[in-house]
């Protein structure tokens, strides 16, 4: 049955959700986002998590049960990130998260971690950690090294954790596995929205370093929400068990095949032409923060995500509520340092989504410029029905995901599309 039946069915069988849907698709079509968790997934993983595999169920009895489909979506990514071992049975990177603190920490355990990074997930949870932070300077907006090493001597942490979630530079992930060697701890990376960048060789990897690297398969990497851990060999084991043990035995088959074409398609050209358009676009939206007159901290960035320091007084709450209601979606947070008396207010923004609406530098240095000018307006309905208009313009004719970023394949025939499409649907695939 067509979208466009399903569509009309459900609107006559169940209007109450069908309005949800349909506000969900408006929301999405009529705004901007540059929220870094906000992305469309690809078209090819929205058809197969949509697909008749959802009706068909991967069980897991023992750790050696592998479908065909777990095997192949595993050995893209093994092979994709160059890792040596790949988990991708739980669902969600908090999921994954905790997976990883409960299989390699111990109660009581010391993890020194960038920006207290993880610490959340521990909510709710039977075990007990201490955890030690590490983060940037408060003048210079750099890592020191050389404190991070004092604090890892110091604390003697059995886990050490970056995530570059809130910093637009890349590190030397060779010095964290050098500090990490001398006090005997497991060094994990959670890449966050930098996986698709690192996929691409855009960005260095932490995977020749790190014992432990997650992130999410949505995001940067346009594929389904779902957790994914890597690891090398010696971890995995215990890794595996603390997998089945907490619950996360299995992901559906269409879940697993949308993971399996997205490592596919991250691989291709197209996506190392997306990865690249995403470093040009978030220096474009640099660029226009900058001409307006908007502090951009640690910059020049060097990967998808910009930091805009906010104005002194301004109500980041009141802030984001505004520009959401001119059509522009912004995430609020507080840059940590080293230092606890000293934060900054931020807007978190990243360049992902409106490149893969297909936005090109023009297009972001104007939005850079638009959103700085509002943030040092008065921010009254004047202000606001000025974003929307630019906004609305820009927007109106984007898809949510561009073609150009699908990856080329042959003609198929017209005969052949029929005859899988029924495969499909009467389950014989």
């Amino acid at each position: 049955m067509l979208n466009k039946q399903l569509f009309k069915k459900l609107k006559s069988f169940d209007p109450e959700l069908c309005e949800v849907l349909k506000f969900s698709l408006d929301r999405q079509i009529s705004t901007l986002s540059l929220i870094p968790t906000d992305n469309a997934a690809s078209p090819l993983s929205q058809y197969l998590k949509g697909s008749a595999l959802g009706n068909d169920f991967i069980g897991h009895n023992a750790l050696e049960h592998y479908s065909r489909i777990e095997q192949l979506a595993t050995k893209r990514a093994c092979k994709l990130f160059k890792a040596e071992h790949a988990i991708l049975r739980t669902g969600n990177p908090v999921a994954a998260s905790r997976v990883v603190l409960l299989a390699l920490a111990k109660n009581g355990d010391n993890i020194l971690s960038f920006n207290l990074r993880k610490r959340e997930h521990c909510t709710g949870s039977q075990m007990q950690y201490n955890f030690v932070k590490f983060a940037v300077e408060p003048h210079d907006f750099r890592l020191n090294f050389d404190k991070v090493r004092y604090l890892a001597l110091k604390n003697k942490p059995a886990l050490i954790i970056f995530s570059p979630v809130n910093y637009p530079h890349n590190i030397d992930y060779k010095k964290l596995r050098t500090i990490a060697d001398e006090v005997k701890a497991i060094l994990w990376i959670d890449l966050g929205q930098n996986a698709g960048l690192v996929a691409a060789e855009k960005i260095k990897s932490p995977v020749p370093f790190a014992d432990v690297v997650t992130f999410a398969a949505s995001d940067g990497l346009h594929g389904p929400q779902s957790g994914v851990i890597l690891s090398k060999n010696k971890f995995a084991s215990l890794l595996e068990k603390t997998v089945i043990e907490t619950g996360h035995a299995s992901l559906k088959k269409n879940v697993m095949a949308a993971l399996a074409i997205t490592f596919y398609e991250v691989s291709g050209e197209e996506y190392k032409s997306y990865a690249q358009q995403v470093l040009d676009n978030a220096r474009a939206l640099e660029k226009g923060l900058k001409k307006s007159g908007i502090e951009v901290i640690i910059s020049p960035t060097e990967n998808h995500l910009v930091l805009a320091k906010l104005p002194k007084n301004l109500d980041a709450e009141l802030t984001v509520k505004n520009l959401e209601q001119a059509g522009l979606l912004v995430k609020a947070e507080k840059l940590m340092t080293s230092d606890d008396k000293i934060s900054y207010p931020v807007l978190r923004l990243s360049s992902l989504d409106p490149t893969t609406r297909a936005l090109y530098e023009d297009d972001m240095c104007t939005v850079g410029l638009t959103l700085g000018e509002f943030l040092k307006s008065p921010q009254d309905s004047r202000a606001i029905k000025a974003v929307h208009s630019v906004i609305k313009e820009m927007v109106e004719n984007l898809p949510l995901f561009s073609e150009e970023w699908l990856p080329a394949a042959e003609i198929v025939r017209e005969k052949d599309a029929d005859l899988m499409m029924k495969s499909l649907v009467y389950g014989t695939i």
